[in-house]
């Protein structure tokens, strides 16, 4: 999935990271993805991009993912009828 990011998205995203935990290793994942102000992200990064912004409190880590999370619900059709 290729999701069109906001300057200010792509400015956290691509901030140095420290530290080992998933977050910090979400954030490493998608930083080569990004090219120019698109992230192109697969349905496993998808998840952990909702998870990661959603389910764990806010913070600074939360906002960092937060507008490539919300852009990508953006592209899901939950009105279309399964397969």
């Amino acid at each position: 999935m290729n999701i069109e990011l906001s300057q200010t998205s792509v400015a956290r995203i691509m901030r140095p990271v420290h530290g080992r935990g998933g977050f910090q290793q979400l954030l490493r994942r998608l930083q080569p993805c990004v090219t120019g102000t698109v992230i192109t992200v697969d349905d496993a990064d998808v998840e952990k991009l909702n998870r990661y912004s959603h389910s764990y409190g806010r913070g600074g880590f939360q906002q960092r993912t937060q507008g490539p999370a919300d852009a990508a619900q953006l592209g899901f059709d939950f009105e279309a009828p399964a397969d």
